[in-house]
């Protein structure tokens, strides 16, 4: 299964959050992240998210969510404009799984 694609746009200075559904898969128990970069082959992060600190997973009914936040603080210490690349992947037992990928933005905060 190929990851989703999904661009996102990161206010500055905003709370930024979202939520993603997988399906007919219960995360309990599993480690999440979500890192940003410039480009791919960058070794510096944008920012860098993982369970308890930025994700937090739930199982509901058939399916699980993944809370993807960052605090207005947070955003507001990022560098903009400037945008990169990101994903998201779930891990359990050493299998890892991408589940959304694509292109981020931060846009400028006039509002200071």
């Amino acid at each position: 299964m190929s990851a989703g694609q999904h661009d996102i746009i990161i206010e500055q200075g905003a709370t930024f959050a979202f939520d993603i559904q997988v399906n007919d898969t219960d995360l309990t128990g599993y480690s999440a992240r979500m890192k940003g970069r410039g480009n791919h082959p960058s070794a510096t992060t944008v920012f860098s998210l993982s369970v308890g600190n930025g994700i937090t997973i739930s199982h509901q009914g058939n399916h699980s969510h993944l809370q993807i936040a960052m605090s207005a603080s947070v955003t507001a210490a990022m560098a903009a404009p400037q945008c990169g690349v990101y994903d998201v992947e779930y891990e359990n037992g050493g299998e890892v799984v991408r589940i959304l990928e694509g292109s981020f933005y931060v846009t400028p905060e006039a509002s200071r």
